[in-house]
């Protein structure tokens, strides 16, 4: 049965003018470049006060920009109806599949759909997958800007911290700092291992712009060195950040997230690739013609002191204006466009999950005496013999399937900000769990 999500904090913005697009192109371009500096009235004005001052992180705290800033202020405030408490999804429920695909893993704990940035905190704070499982620093990256300035000045050493010994020592949300450090008039990449693997494009407003290089700070897919536990980025450069070289990267260096624990398989969990999506490998249109997150997401406003852009993240579909100002201009039913693709994603996004579901369940009982063995060898500390042929060649299609799968369940369009890699993306997936189900027969 098809279910129908609500929007995850829509974050599709640059597969949009990827159909119906031969002409036109001049007419859909972003209304204004960056080149890494914010509104022209927000440069002039910053060089007129003085910045306030930074708490004991270094960090300038959004509430201490409200006077200086306050239509930015007031928009980013916006944020807060957006909350835990306004209808979200368990994702454990809306796929029970989960409980199986991510069973051994924190995800099977506890999966909510996201709250907006200024929850950051509290959402990972309250969330059972840190409350029912000890976790380290690390599921603090992207939380608050105060624990970015703590591994910045302090270095990678602090990802080994354990979580519970520093959650409760910060207390700034995603803010201002996460994207202009402490500098408004300018977009800075705060994030080191982000600008570490962009490569060269790292700054380079015409590989990607520099907003959007901003956003995807956070909006990427990443894991926990094994060694160091720092965050880490599975590619350097933007052509590497396709799911097939992420696949190839983490099959190399035979990583894994954990192994499951019916199956023993490898197993990987995507994050929330939608840098990846839009900017990654061959591009969308839109991201070739130079849009940023922020030409969809926030957009410009008219306020009492004149024109600024607006700090409440919304999706593309409730902007009036932007829908009759630049959308229109390619897009005949946008609305409808992108309910389409969402559609047909949803449909194959849980057909598949059942399949994958089926497939784990398949592999643990066929092959249940001889993970028994290695289970209890792994238990009483002795040499845990190696997978059958079989076994290890299921473990890997599962590991595969699941991995293609993961990749579009998590990122946060639901299909529209990228329709032709969503659908290629699940085809690998349900050509996997097929060759699965296939052997299993």
């Amino acid at each position: 049965m098809t279910k129908v999500k609500k929007n995850k904090l829509a974050l599709w913005t640059a597969s949009l003018c990827a159909f119906g697009m031969v002409m036109g192109l001049v007419a859909c371009a972003p209304q204004a470049a960056t080149d890494g500096k914010a509104d022209q009235k927000e440069e002039s004005r910053t060089q007129k006060v003085e910045m306030p001052a930074a708490d004991e992180f270094g960090v300038v705290v959004a509430d201490s920009w409200k006077d200086i800033y306050p239509d930015q202020y007031k928009t980013y405030k916006e944020n807060d109806a957006n909350s835990p408490d306004s209808g979200k999804h368990n994702y454990l429920e809306l796929y029970p599949a989960l409980n199986t695909m991510y069973k051994g893993y924190a995800f099977a704990l506890g999966y909510d759909e996201a709250s907006s940035h200024v929850y950051s905190l509290k959402s990972v704070k309250e969330t059972p997958r840190t409350i029912k499982k000890e976790q380290l620093a690390g599921c603090i990256t992207c939380k608050t800007p105060q624990f970015t300035a703590m591994v910045n000045e302090k270095g990678e050493g602090v990802y080994k911290e354990k979580f519970n010994d520093m959650i409760g020592q910060f207390t700034e949300p995603i803010s201002c700092y996460n994207c202009h450090e402490n500098d408004p008039s300018q977009i800075k990449l705060t994030h080191s291992y982000w600008v570490d693997s962009l490569g060269n494009a790292a700054n380079d407003d015409k590989a990607a712009p520099l907003g959007a290089q901003a956003c995807g700070q956070c909006h990427n897919e990443y894991y926990f060195d094994g060694e160091t536990k720092a965050t880490t980025n599975p590619y350097t450069g933007l052509e590497q950040m396709t799911p097939d070289a992420i696949l190839a990267y983490y099959d190399e260096r035979n990583f894994k997230d954990w192994e499951h624990a019916d199956t023993l398989a490898p197993m990987l969990k995507v994050q929330h690739p939608e840098f990846e999506t839009i900017y990654g490998g061959k591009q969308t249109t839109m991201a070739k013609n130079g849009y940023s997150c922020g030409d969809c997401h926030m957009g410009t406003v008219e306020g009492e002191n004149g024109e600024y852009t607006s700090h409440n993240w919304t999706s593309p579909l409730e902007n009036k204006q932007l829908l009759e100002n630049d959308c229109n201009s390619c897009h005949k039913d946008l609305k409808k466009q992108v309910a389409d693709w969402q559609a047909e994603e949803e449909t194959r996004v849980t057909a598949i999950s059942e399949k994958i579901e089926a497939l784990t369940k398949g592999i643990a009982e066929k092959y249940a005496d001889e993970i028994a063995a290695m289970k209890a060898a792994k238990e009483a500390g002795t040499e845990v013999p190696a997978a059958s042929e079989e076994l290890a060649s299921l473990q890997k299609i599962q590991r595969n399937a699941q991995f293609y799968w993961d990749f579009v369940m998590v990122e946060n369009s639901e299909g529209a900000h990228n329709p032709t890699l969503t659908f290629e993306t699940l085809d690998k997936a349900e050509k996997a769990v097929d060759e699965g189900l296939a052997k299993l027969a």
